[in-house]
């Protein structure tokens, strides 16, 4: 059986600290990237890199974005893992 042509760019590259944020369309639903992508009536502008997630995660600023509640911060936590960072990742500045 043939596999069909992934449409994933992360399928040729690791997600990094580095790239833009719509990366993380590849480990999380659209209900939780909508509104961590928008930053939401957060106090902060939106996250513009995925090292700019980790931030906000480090920071516990995830919950202040209107539609990130404690399951959706899971997700983002959960995609994080999946995208190879681990729980204390931090970027590097």
């Amino acid at each position: 059986m043939n596999k069909p042509p992934a449409n994933d760019p992360h399928d040729s590259h690791a997600i990094t600290p580095e790239c833009p944020v719509d990366c993380l369309t590849a480990v999380l639903s659209l209900k939780t990237f909508n509104p961590l992508a928008r930053a939401y009536d957060a106090p902060f502008d939106p996250p513009e890199t995925v090292g700019d997630v980790l931030t906000l995660r480090r920071e516990q600023q995830l919950g202040k974005i209107t539609g990130l509640g404690r399951r959706r911060i899971g997700e983002i936590e959960v995609g994080l893992v999946l995208a190879g960072f681990s729980s204390e990742h931090t970027p590097s500045a």
